[in-house]
């Protein structure tokens, strides 16, 4: 059944101008950004390489606001109306949106298991619609803070936006068929550069294919991550991306996948091998391929989420639940499962792992 609402993930209302989307974001998630916002920078403080205060931290990463600022004006805007709105300093939201950037960033150990399965099917069995999802896969900690942002720009086309309290953007779909899933991935080059969140909301904010690719492979980027982009033709290209280069993969068949290792020959002389997350990476992108195989003819919207379940290696397997050697609060598992459906404009989300909830078809 579709709905405009969601039994578990708050589904937020948001119009106008870029400040007004922050604002009313802020304001109708004041108190889980607040908490957010401590328990975030609890775990960032937690896991430095070496003893961090909140100033010392900010002090490093604060030269990335003047350059986001001359790239990307508007989300920096919309940043601090969340903050306004949700009464939490400037510099809290702008950590906040710099999740996956920090985690890169030179200062935190490379060991944080973010881990993300993401597929895609060009044309899916039957109705030719193209299907884009993902698994999203992070310390449980975050779990409490899912949100959907049903954005109605001032400019550009309506989003539909997978995201976390305080957060500008994680994933998602438009009214003009892109969709975006993605994948942490670990580089070397990390540095001066567009934040993670900005990109996602910049693919998000186009209004064909074209311009949808332009934002991911533009550098410097904060951090490296994988951009799984389509549209409802069925186009789907795979982005891998460190933050000075990227390369361009497309997808030969009909359905293609990624986890969190480079697959480009000329991007895995930047990546950082971390140990504890490189064979849970391996391992999930087995066995997505194997159930490629294995359900080559029959891989429809059904069949995708029936993916997401899947506990192969387990319990650092596509449907991740966290390993016992994780501080309990701080295991990594699946936050959400999703699958975008681009010909309908509409999103089937899970809250939490898909073998223990429901989903729910969400609408722009």
């Amino acid at each position: 059944m579709m709905s405009q609402a969601h039994t578990q993930i708050p589904v937020l209302e948001l119009s106008g101008t870029p400040s007004q989307l922050g604002e009313g974001h802020g304001e109708q998630q004041r108190s889980q950004i607040q908490e957010y916002s401590e328990r975030f920078l609890e775990w960032l403080l937690r896991h430095a390489s070496c003893a961090q205060r909140e100033q010392e931290v900010w002090e490093k990463w604060s030269p990335q606001v003047a350059y986001n600022e001359r790239v990307a004006p508007h989300l920096v805007e919309e940043m601090r109306g969340i903050a306004r709105g949700a009464d939490v300093s400037f510099e809290r939201i702008f950590l906040l949106n710099s999740i996956l950037d920090l985690v890169s960033f030179c200062y935190l150990e490379m060991g944080v298991n973010f881990g993300c399965t993401s597929f895609a099917v060009s044309h899916e069995p039957g109705t030719a619609r193209t299907l884009v999802g993902q698994t999203y896969d992070m310390p449980e900690l975050h779990q409490d803070y899912l949100v959907l942002l049903r954005l109605t720009p001032e400019q550009g086309p309506r989003q539909l936006v997978f995201s976390f309290a305080g957060v500008v953007g994680a994933g998602g779909l438009n009214e003009a068929g892109i969709g975006l899933s993605i994948n942490f991935l670990s580089c070397r080059d990390v540095g001066m550069g567009k934040l993670h969140s900005c990109v996602v909301r910049e693919v998000l904010a186009s209004a064909n294919l074209g311009e949808a690719l332009t934002a991911p492979v533009v550098p410097p980027r904060a951090g490296g991550a994988h951009y799984l982009v389509a549209d409802d033709s069925g186009s789907v290209v795979s982005l891998e991306t460190t933050g000075k280069q990227f390369q361009a993969i497309y997808p030969q068949d009909n359905v293609y996948g990624h986890t969190n290792h480079y697959l480009t020959a000329g991007l895995k002389e930047r990546e950082v091998i971390r140990p504890q997350a490189i064979g849970s990476s391996l391992a999930r992108y087995a066995s997505l391929n194997r159930y490629f195989q294995e359900n080559a003819a029959q891989l429809d919207l059904a069949q995708l989420q029936e993916l997401t379940r899947n506990h192969t290696s387990f319990p650092r397997s596509i449907c991740a639940h966290g390993s016992a050697s994780e501080a309990t609060g701080f295991r990594s598992r699946t936050l959400a499962a999703m699958v975008h459906v681009l010909n309908d404009r509409v999103m089937h989300v899970t809250g939490g792992c898909a073998c223990e909830n429901e989903y729910v078809a969400v609408t722009l």
